[in-house]
């Protein structure tokens, strides 16, 4: 098995639906899905420079399950399971690098270059916002409901806060649990909660770089 991700340059930001879409034109051989565009070459260069790709003499050592597809328009590179979360977390940062937006299939999400703050916030409708807001964080949280029933804070590549809401969650109707992670597998944590403005404070701070609120809760690491 694998880890999918598909790569191509947009003049703006897109829709979790519409990346779908065209990533899914993309991988059936469809052309003039996306713009041709210099840097999906930047992209594809240095990429190539720290991950060659797949040959009968690498095959061993590549995190690459399967050759990479490349057009004018796009790269799809499927990553073996053992190398997912290294190798996603380097080809998100070279990514919004280069200036090219990223499709995750797996999740549906859509990652997008960004200038300064990596910070974006999932909802439980699928919408993403880029560089959110403290107001932004507010609201979210604000209209968790066993609809709503969850907000992902993710402020780089692998590392997060996410809140889930009720039995949705895993959790008795009117709890929370509350979960960070920092990259790694092993550096994944969860707590169930009762209070939302604890975990408001927790997602405010979150967003600014501030660790503190952590000490507030009694987490359990995640188990995989």
């Amino acid at each position: 098995m694998s880890f999918d991700l598909g790569f191509w340059w947009e003049e703006q930001s897109i829709s979790p639906a519409e990346a779908a879409r065209k990533y899914g034109a993309m991988i059936e051989g469809s052309a003039g899905i996306a713009d041709e565009h210099p840097a999906l070459e930047t992209f594809y260069a240095d990429l190539t420079s720290r991950f060659p790709d797949l040959t009968e003499g690498n095959f061993q050592v590549s995190p690459w399950a399967a050759p990479l597809y490349r057009t004018s328009e796009c790269l799809i590179v499927s990553i073996s399971y053992p190398q997912q979360s290294e190798t996603f977390e380097y080809l998100l940062a070279l990514a919004s690098r280069s200036g090219v937006i990223c499709y995750d299939p797996q999740s549906g999400k859509v990652y997008v270059p960004k200038g300064g703050s990596s910070a974006t916030l999932e909802l439980a409708d699928g919408s993403v916002i880029d560089g959110p807001s403290q107001g932004d964080v507010i609201q979210a949280l604000g209209e968790l409901s066993p609809e709503d029933w969850y907000v992902i804070l993710e402020t780089r590549p692998g590392w997060f806060i996410q809140v889930g809401f009720g039995v949705a969650a895993g959790v008795p109707a009117g709890a929370y649990v509350l979960e960070f992670k920092e990259g790694a597998e092993d550096r994944h944590f969860r707590a169930v909660v009762g209070e939302l403005p604890r975990i408001i404070d927790a997602f405010r701070k979150s967003l600014s770089g501030d660790t503190s609120w952590r000490a507030g809760f009694h987490f359990s690491r995640v188990s995989y």
